[in-house]
């Protein structure tokens, strides 16, 4: 975003130095997004502390989050961190109105819970973590029963792949290779090597210089993990070893 607004290639930088010590037009920049900016109000009129009071003692405060479609009751719900998965999916989303297999919550990189997890989690960070997912910005797209998880990975990798910003060399290439075995597998006779596999969702993990290449294995690996009986015809291997 920096980079774009200063007329440049839309390209992640490497840190340091921090946009907080060198940002826009190399000047101390503090970026925040709209979640943060929208509880300045609250702090400003009843003091930090009022809000540090609420949530978990590592995840303080509240949580904004947007439910898909899928929901009887979809929009964007604002909850006290800790609050139980099972409060917002049953009584703020009013349930689902199809049966549904997983939750993908927080964005493309967050992880891919299964629909018999959720009495076990809570909205925030610890929790998420604990788990193997991510709470990211706390989006929840349901993928339903009928519809593939492999058609799902494959465009979960090519929205990778298309927005990877070029910048490092395991992103740019590693999502599109990523895409193109998913892909083949999904429509052809072509098996993925698991242990192929596994060596480029690592390559991604480590060698990527930002969240986008770096963060996009945990869904997939997630997946992998819950959804082993439905992706096993795909692999040349047990899935298991992954």
């Amino acid at each position: 975003m920096i980079s774009s607004i200063e007329g440049q290639r839309p390209e992640v930088r490497v840190r340091p130095p921090f946009p907080a010590e060198k940002g826009l037009f190399n000047k101390p920049t503090i970026v925040n997004n709209v979640e943060t900016l929208a509880v300045v109000p609250f702090i400003i009129k009843n003091e930090g502390a009022a809000y540090a009071a609420l949530g978990t003692e590592k995840s303080s405060g509240t949580k904004l989050l947007s439910l898909d479609s899928y929901f009887e009751r979809p929009g964007v719900y604002e909850v006290e961190m800790g609050t139980p998965l099972s409060v917002v999916v049953n009584e703020l989303g009013g349930g689902f109105n199809e049966p549904i297999k997983a939750l993908h919550i927080g964005g493309p990189l967050g992880g891919l819970v299964p629909a018999d997890k959720i009495d076990e989690l809570t909205i925030d960070f610890e929790s998420f973590d604990g788990g193997g997912f991510l709470l990211g910005h706390a989006s929840v797209v349901c993928i339903p029963e009928k519809f593939s998880i492999m058609t799902y990975l494959v465009e979960l990798m090519h929205f990778a792949a298309v927005e990877s910003c070029g910048k490092c060399f395991p992103c740019r290439l590693g999502t599109k290779r990523a895409h193109e075995m998913l892909e083949a597998a999904n429509t052809s006779s072509y098996r993925i090597d698991t242990d192929l596999f596994d060596d480029l969702l690592h390559t991604l993990t480590e060698g990527s210089l930002c969240a986008h290449g770096g963060g996009i294995p945990l869904p997939v690996r997630n997946a992998l993990q819950y959804f082993e009986e439905e992706l096993d015809p795909y692999f040349s291997r047990e899935i298991s070893h992954v």
